[in-house]
């Protein structure tokens, strides 16, 4: 009999510690994002920040009802499909062939600063879209809390006229 307690108390410390079966991450830790370009091209990376536009529109006002971690993992990870289109949908209207991916993953991020917010090296759950092969210069934020839907002065993410001017908008 004590040998069967003392397996049922080690599985309980063993769940205690282990974490969340949908997060890799502590409760408090954030979610990231993570915009992949197709390339280092001029075109790619212009058109990567118009999707992040996009992509930050189509999330704000659902995480912004999150009630904590868990609930804006779930509100992002509900939506992978429509991330997805949303990204294709606006790549196409701008004249882009190739499609894009989203998914959640637990990957390594630097060091970054967000004004007065350090997330210091390590592994983060995180929003990974990929916009055609995924191959270029990327940009990355934290999606929970909301720090990347604004600019570093404070303005809303907007994209500039010389990238409309590059694609042709």
């Amino acid at each position: 009999m004590k040998k069967y307690i003392a397996i049922v108390i080690s599985l309980l410390l063993a769940l205690a510690v282990l974490p969340a079966a949908s997060s890799c991450a502590s409760s408090d830790s954030p979610i990231r994002i993570h915009i992949r370009a197709n390339s280092d091209g001029e075109k790619d990376q212009a058109v990567k920040y118009i999707v992040r536009d996009e992509i930050v529109d189509y999330l704000s006002a659902p995480l912004a009802a999150a009630r904590g971690r868990e609930d804006a993992y779930r509100i992002i990870s509900s939506r992978l499909d429509g991330i997805k289109n949303t990204a294709a949908d606006k790549l196409s209207e701008c004249g882009f062939s190739y499609g894009a991916n989203a998914y959640m993953s637990y990957e390594y991020f630097p060091d970054r600063d967000y004004g007065d917010v350090t997330y210091p090296a390590g592994y983060y759950d995180a929003l990974i879209v990929e916009l055609g092969t995924g191959t270029g210069g990327n940009w990355w934020c934290v999606a929970y809390p909301p720090l990347c839907f604004y600019g570093d002065d404070g303005e809303e993410f907007g994209y500039s006229s010389i990238i409309a001017e590059l694609l042709g908008l």
